[in-house]
């Protein structure tokens, strides 16, 4: 499957618009809100990557990650002001992982930079929509037995999506989101089911599991991974 490019970044340009139009509208007694939220991902890994005719399928669970991840940092913000929210995330991680294949041993080594950014409209207190911009970059070397190849690539996709909460309290909140978008990619899309505590009005505590799926192929190279598993994050709002 692959998503029109120009659909999928003409949705966005409607929200974009939407959001606009409503933030120069909205009254100048309503302030903005922030909150920067760290996380662990701890993600595994499934699928297939390669170049030109060096290609591996790709399992590694989360005790195989804990064992190679050599750097990972991921953050997340969001910029509030009803019905109006402006997100941004950023990860890098450094990874590495052994596989067998019917032509020998196997090892697979990527630098990963991922980062979105977007707004969000909220329709009603339960249900929000939102799209922006998402970015991949990967710097991989793969070898089997004999084979040695290495690759760099950065692109970037569109995406729209919604989220339902139906829990959001002075305390207590969860979510369900996903999105699906295209431009560089044949395909991306995210799913993510979630919730949190706010013991005060600073501070609070997330938990969520995420499935990131990209299928990507330029010049020979080809990403067909999924990402999936818990986020653990605490979010400072000021």
């Amino acid at each position: 499957m692959h998503l029109n490019r120009f659909t999928t970044i003409a949705m966005v340009g409607v929200l974009l618009f939407r959001a606009y139009d409503v933030c120069a509208q909205a009254s100048s007694e309503e302030s903005w809100s922030f909150e920067v939220v760290p996380y662990l991902w701890a993600a595994s890994l499934e699928g297939r990557e390669g170049f030109g005719d060096t290609t591996a399928d790709i399992s590694a669970d989360f005790s195989d990650l804990v064992e190679f991840v050599n750097v990972g940092a991921s953050m997340r913000f969001f910029a509030r002001k009803p019905p109006v929210s402006w997100f941004g995330e950023a990860s890098y991680v450094e990874l590495g992982s052994d596989f067998d294949t019917s032509v020998g041993a196997g090892h697979l080594s990527t630098s990963q930079t991922f980062a979105e950014a977007g707004l969000s409209y909220e329709l009603n207190d339960a249900f929000s929509v939102y799209g922006g911009l998402r970015f991949q970059g990967l710097h991989t070397k793969l070898s089997i037995a004999s084979q040695r190849a290495s690759d760099t690539r950065n692109w970037v996709d569109a995406m729209v999506g919604g989220q339902w909460s139906p829990l959001r309290s002075e305390h207590w909140v969860a979510w369900l989101r996903g999105d699906v978008g295209g431009g560089s990619s044949d395909l991306v899309w995210l799913a993510e089911a979630g919730g949190g505590y706010r013991w005060t009005e600073r501070w609070a505590a997330y938990l969520a599991y995420r499935v990131l799926g990209t299928d990507y192929e330029s010049g020979g190279f080809r990403y067909n991974v999924r990402q999936k598993g818990l986020l653990l994050g605490f979010g400072v709002r000021f």
